[in-house]
């Protein structure tokens, strides 16, 4: 069998023992999980690529109903020429007619309808008057009389010629209320122009030239209004020139219908012999950067034609084919729209790609299932598998930190042993110091005076008292801490016991040169208490305070009411035991009336004890239904506050701390 300290030793390492066999365990654990991780993520990211792949089929087969729907409709013979939904347009082509319905959806038409304008002949003798011989008084005088005649294209290039002469005559007000006087006459052109077209350009010509700063905004915008809402239907060329002047005009305030823009453009392309063009197809027409979708059926002497903006198609469309494809994102990105390039996919996401040239549709279909998308529970259950390897680590470390700290503790407890039995190694050998000196000097002093013989006797008779203090001391807190110790309860006159007790330390005291004052208040201060065990309470206070006085030599004690703060339960008796020494921080305080416990002060000071005084003071005042408290600062002494509560009324006798 090994020795004790080597059994000791063995003990000790059990706990780091029992670390490393629990961590060997939890990192199994840690490393299967993170691999079941691993694999599971593996496998959602693979299942969100068959999901992406199925999705994009899904969208291109539900497009691809809708276009046929349309192909369908247009082919039969007896569609008629209707209305269709907004972002959409539907054009026919007869002969060498095009219509467009609604006519205002395009920007510009492939071949306007022709207005009467006047006749040029009416207008030889003005002319030469204004050009040739330079006669504007005479020009102004023939096309007024031309603006007062009764046919409009006549009186629409009066009304102009009239403007431009009065203009240069320096009469703006006047050439501007004859063109106000044009704006009026509508159904006519002049130079394939409408008529109030070139009216409201000309009132923005001279806005520029001779109006104020606002003058031109003012004129330029309501032509612009009218321009992008189709109020004139104009070939490209016209609509193209009239755009770009008011591009000079407004500046950044310029704005291009880009939607009605985009649907000329594909009526144009319908209106274009192209012998190459399919009987029936799709496809996307671009410009400014917005497609379009044109479907078309041709069938002897006629073209019947549909014209999606993207806003229709998402609307009609799209909705379907998203619909069908829950739970992946779905983009179009328009053949046509050569610009726009297919945005990487964020990491952990999987796409689907279905290029216009591989399905024949006027659009390349991405289908997108995001990294975050919940496949059939995949993130619930990595969820639950993430939480059951944070509370494996969290009980590894858990377990670590309390195998750390049983181990501190240990250590601590084991100094704290230590440093005790040296302290009451001291503390016995004081008094046996002082009874071996005074025996050694009674033996050898046969002659002695009996006063001195009397006083060594009375020496040797305190530090009997004292070893028999101290011995009974430790014994009783054993007996405290195994709850075995009895206290016999009595009604003791608080005030009385304290000041015998006082008197009793005083002549412990004796040469040492302290002042211990004592101070009862005037009243009954009579509580239930076990006589020895209480006066052992306050015993150890006092020698505390002696300890800790520090170059102070003064102690006062007082025994009076408890203040109701204190003491809120009832009547209590509160005794007091101050001093003015060296203080405790306030950290130390609660952790002083722990045993073997001794401040830092006292350790740097080299003050001996036991560190079991103020732990004994704890028990005892807790089985007498009180409370010790303590005030202290450092530098300026502490007082240690003992409060009893009043004597009971159920009577006293003997009660077992347990």
């Amino acid at each position: 069998m090994g020795s004790p300290s080597g059994w000791l030793r063995a003990t000790r390492s059990l706990p780091l023992l029992l670390g490393v066999v629990l961590a060997l365990p939890a990192a199994t654990l840690i490393v299967l999980g993170v691999r079941l991780l691993a694999q599971d993520r593996a496998l959602a990211v693979q299942r969100r690529g068959e999901i992406a792949q199925s999705a994009a089929d899904r969208a291109v087969r539900a497009l691809e109903q809708e276009i046929t729907a349309v192909t369908r409709r247009l082919g039969d013979a007896a569609w008629e020429f209707d209305a269709p939904a907004h972002g959409s347009i539907h054009v026919l082509i007869a002969g060498t007619g095009v219509r467009v319905e609604p006519a205002t959806a395009a920007a510009w038409h492939p071949n306007p309808r022709r207005l009467p304008e006047p006749r040029a002949a009416a207008f030889v003798e003005p002319e030469a008057a204004e050009f040739q011989t330079a006669e504007l008084d005479k020009a102004l005088a023939l096309n007024r009389r031309l603006a007062a005649q009764p046919d409009p294209a006549t009186r629409a290039g009066g009304l102009l010629r009239q403007a431009r002469v009065l203009r240069k005559m320096g009469r703006i007000p006047e050439a501007e209320a004859a063109l106000r006087q044009l704006i009026a006459v509508s159904g006519v052109a002049l130079d394939g122009v409408p008529a109030d077209l070139v009216a409201r350009q000309a009132l923005c010509a001279i806005a520029k030239t001779h109006g104020r700063p606002n003058d031109l905004r003012e004129a330029a915008l309501p032509l612009q209004t009218d321009l992008n809402a189709g109020r004139w239907t104009i070939d490209r060329a016209t609509y193209e020139f009239v755009a770009g002047r008011l591009g000079e005009w407004l500046g950044p305030q310029a704005k291009r219908a880009v939607e009605r823009e985009t649907l000329a453009t594909a009526v144009e392309w319908l209106a274009r012999a192209d012998a190459e063009r399919p009987a029936a197809g799709s496809r996307s027409v671009a410009t400014g950067g917005l497609s379009a979708v044109v479907i078309w059926v041709t069938a002897p002497n006629r073209v019947a034609a549909m014209v999606a903006l993207p806003e229709f198609v998402a609307r009609a469309w799209w909705p379907a084919a998203v619909r069908a494809s829950s739970p992946a994102n779905l983009r179009l990105v328009a053949a046509a729209d050569t610009r726009a390039k297919a945005a990487a996919p964020a990491e952990g996401a999987a796409e689907a790609l279905r290029a216009a040239a591989d399905t024949g549709l006027p659009w390349t279909i991405a289908a997108t299932v995001p990294a975050d998308a919940d496949l059939e529970g995949l993130a619930a259950r990595e969820r639950s598998l993430l939480a059951g390897l944070a509370a494996v680590l969290f009980l590894a470390a858990a377990g670590g930190f309390l195998v750390v700290r049983a181990r501190r503790q240990e250590i601590a407890l084991a100094r704290l042993q230590s440093d005790f039995v040296s302290a009451v190694s001291h503390e016995f050998r004081t008094p046996l110091t002082a009874l071996g000196q005074f025996n050694e000097l009674l033996e050898d002093g046969d002659d002695l005076p009996a006063d001195k013989r009397r006083a060594y006797h009375q020496a040797q008779a305190r530090a009997t008292q004292r070893l028999h203090r101290l011995v009974e001391s430790l014994l009783d807190f054993g007996r405290m801490e195994a709850g075995r110790r009895p206290y016999a309860f009595q009604p003791v006159d608080a005030g009385a016991l304290v000041r015998d007790l006082v008197d009793e330390f005083r002549a412990e005291l004796d040469g040492r040169g302290f002042e211990v004052r004592c101070d009862v208040e005037p009243g009954d201060h009579t509580i239930d208490a076990d006589v020895e065990a209480l006066g052992r309470a306050v015993w150890n206070l006092l020698d505390n305070a002696v300890k800790y006085s520090g170059e102070s030599r003064a102690l006062q004690v007082n025994v009076g009411a408890a203040s109701p703060v204190v003491a809120p339960s009832g009547p209590a008796v509160a005794i007091d035991v101050c001093d003015v020494g060296i203080g405790i921080p306030r950290a130390e305080q609660a952790r002083i009336f722990q045993k073997f416990v001794r401040g830092e002060g006292a350790i740097t000071a080299h003050i001996k004890g036991t560190g079991i005084g103020l732990a004994m003071a704890q028990h005892i005042v807790s089985a007498h239904r009180g409370r010790i408290l303590v005030d202290s600062e450092p530098g300026r002494g502490s007082t240690f506050t003992i409060t009893l509560p009043g004597r009971r009324d159920s009577g006293f006798g003997v009660r077992d701390s347990r």
